[in-house]
Formats: C-alpha cells, sequence, structure tokens
C-alpha cells in the first residue's frame, strides 16, 4: 500500500459536458462534479464501442467484448454492453456512486448530479441514467482499532478511504456556493440558510477527515510493516512444520536431476565433435537442457538451504519476528492513542 498525500478538489464552474466522444480516448476527461451531462460511449475509427464511465476506462475488463458492439447496432444492444460497463464499474472501482437508470432504457446519456441536487423530470427525459454521489463512510473508532492492534493482516486502506471522504465533502461545498452564487431562480432565505449551514459543515468535516490523516500517517509505514512481519512470522512457522519433509524431497529429487547431468554433457561432447548442419539442433537443444538442468539444481539447492536454515534457527527466527512485531504494534498502539483522544474531544462517533 502506498500512502500519498491528499489531493483536493479544484472547484469547476458549472456546465454541462456534452459530447459523442467519437473517436475520444482522453484519459483526462474528469467529471467536473457539478450537475452535469456526460456520455460514457466512446466509438473508435472501426465503429467499435466501449465506455469510459467517470474518468475510468473500461476497456481493458471488456476486452473480449470490444468488438461485439458497434455503433451500428440496435439501441438496444448498446444499452445493454453499458449497463454491463456500470455493474462492472461499481464492483470494482467506486461503491460511493449511486447508478439510477430512468424510463428512457436506450438512452446512454450519463446526468451526474451535485451533492444534494433534486434531479427534475426534464433531466430525468433527457438521460438514461441518473448519477447519486453518496457520502463515502468515515472510518469508526473501532475499525481503526483493529487496525491499529490485530495481529493479523489488515490491508484496508484508510487514507484511501479518507481522501474519498474529503474530495466529496468538497464537492459539497462547491456545489452548495454555487447555488449561492449562481442560483437557477432568486434563494429563499431558509434555502441560503440551508446552503451556508451545509457549507459550514462540510468543511467541518474536511477539517476533522485531514486532521486524522495527519496522525494516523505518523503510523503509515508501520501499517505495511506490521503486515509484512505478520506474514513473515506464519511463513516461518509453516515451513519449519514442513521442514524435515521437504529436506528428504528435494535431497532426493535434486540427486536425480543431478545425476542427468553428466549423461547429458557427454552427449553434447559427442555431438559437437562433428559439428553438421544436420545437428546444429540437437546440440543447441542439448546446451540449453544442460543451462536448464544446471539452473534448477542450484535453485533446488538453495531452496534445500533455506528449509536448512529454518529447520535449524526456527525457534530464535519466531522469537526475533515476534518481538519486532511487538515493537511496531507497541508504536502502532501509542499512535492509536492519540488517535482516540481526536475521537473522543471532537465526538467524532456522531459525525
Amino acid at each position: 500500500m502506498k500512502i500519498s498525500a491528499i489531493n483536493t478538489y479544484t472547484v469547476k464552474n458549472r456546465q454541462n459536458n456534452i459530447n459523442n466522444h467519437k473517436n475520444n480516448t482522453n484519459k483526462n476527461l474528469n467529471p467536473s462534479f457539478s450537475g452535469h451531462t456526460e456520455n460514457p460511449i466512446i466509438i473508435n475509427e472501426y465503429d467499435n464501442i466501449s465506455c469510459y464511465i467517470l474518468g475510468q476506462d473500461m476497456r481493458p475488463m471488456f476486452q473480449q467484448s470490444d468488438y461485439r458492439v458497434k455503433s451500428y447496432d440496435k439501441p438496444e444492444k448498446i444499452a445493454d454492453f453499458l449497463a454491463e460497463n456500470i455493474l462492472a464499474y461499481s464492483a470494482n472501482f467506486d461503491k460511493n456512486r449511486t447508478f439510477e437508470r430512468t424510463a428512457e432504457k436506450n438512452n446512454t446519456k450519463f446526468y451526474v448530479a451535485d451533492p444534494y441536487e433534486t434531479v427534475t423530470d426534464e433531466i430525468r427525459s433527457k438521460h438514461g441514467y441518473i448519477i447519486y454521489d453518496n457520502e463515502p463512510k468515515f472510518p469508526t473508532l473501532e475499525e481503526l482499532r483493529e487496525k491499529y492492534s490485530s495481529r493479523e493482516v489488515d490491508a484496508h486502506d484508510y487514507f484511501a478511504d479518507l481522501r474519498d471522504y474529503i474530495t466529496y465533502q468538497q464537492r459539497v461545498v462547491s456545489a452548495d456556493e454555487d447555488r449561492l452564487e449562481n442560483p437557477v431562480e432568486k434563494n429563499t432565505p431558509q434555502q441560503e440558510e440551508e446552503y451556508k449551514e451545509r457549507i459550514n459543515k462540510a468543511n467541518q468535516k474536511v477539517q476533522y477527515a485531514q486532521n486524522l490523516f495527519n496522525i494516523m500517517y505518523k503510523s503509515g509505514q508501520d501499517f505495511m510493516y506490521k503486515d509484512q512481519l505478520v506474514n513473515n512470522l506464519a511463513d516461518i512457522q509453516q515451513k519449519s512444520k514442513i521442514a524435515d519433509v521437504k529436506l528428504e524431497t528435494i535431497a532426493f529429487e535434486k540427486y536425480l536431476l543431478d545425476e542427468t547431468i553428466p549423461g547429458t554433457e557427454r552427449h553434447y561432447e559427442n555431438e559437437a565433435k562433428n559439428p553438421t548442419d544436420m545437428n546444429y539442433k540437437l546440440r543447441l537443444s542439448l546446451l540449453q537442457g544442460i543451462r536448464y538442468l544446471k539452473e534448477r539444481s542450484e535453485q533446488m539447492q538453495q531452496e534445500y538451504d533455506m528449509y536448512a536454515h529454518i529447520k535449524d534457527h526456527a525457534p530464535e527466527m519466531i522469537a526475533s519476528t515476534q518481538e519486532e512485531l511487538n515493537r511496531t504494534l507497541g508504536r502502532m498502539g501509542r499512535n492509536f492513542e492519540e488517535v482516540k483522544a481526536f475521537y473522543e474531544n471532537n465526538n467524532l462517533e456522531n459525525i
């Protein structure tokens, strides 16, 4: 898990982004997250259709399907292919968005709604899908307690969760600031108060998430190191159990393999005494075979030495790894106390 800094959301002007994307393979076409239209259908020069959903190129997931759908196929077929892509996107890339299919079943255009936007019937009539941006889940203290204290591998990336959470809150701020500055109709005092309240709340959530990110960042490398130690410990324990059997098996198999090398070398030497075009491929094959046998023998020797070392030193290897794991969990535990205090002082369980 590579830990990267938080990329803040850049506010963009509200606009409609209606393009047919004919021959468009631009991978930097990021949605602005201001209520707008997108066309996820890409048509190449051969009339093949593929999909580009909210900045994600779906072609690698549909390599066997790219050429089964053409731009001149029936709208129903194209719409069904898009629906498959949407399911794959939701399962593999972003679970914080809801794709609502409208009554316009064959329409392939997306309407990406603002946070808290009320989508009108007119908008629905012009789009096949309404995409709602759901608020990502803020990590709970118990989830983080498990992350900091578990002696099992925990690969969940809470840094990514916090980045998603921050980006969403910044989109809320952007959308509501736009509603204040560029209302479709004059805002009522109640609406203005609601927008300002949401902006303040979202900004506060951004601050909480950024502060939590910074606190957790102190243990960022230890999260990965702890998981590595847990895997190493399990690996040593498993190998120590089977060391005797593996040593016997490797020794026997290596003996049989080594016995074939001298005969293969003699065969090659005999052929090399009278090199001809006729035996060229045979000589080449024998040389490659000799090289493979020697490399494989060396690999087996290394594997044998590794198991022999584990058999002789497993107790101290296990104890050393456990001690290092304890030290790492100790550092993480001290950092968790800071996380816990931050949650309690700011009542973050009810955020």
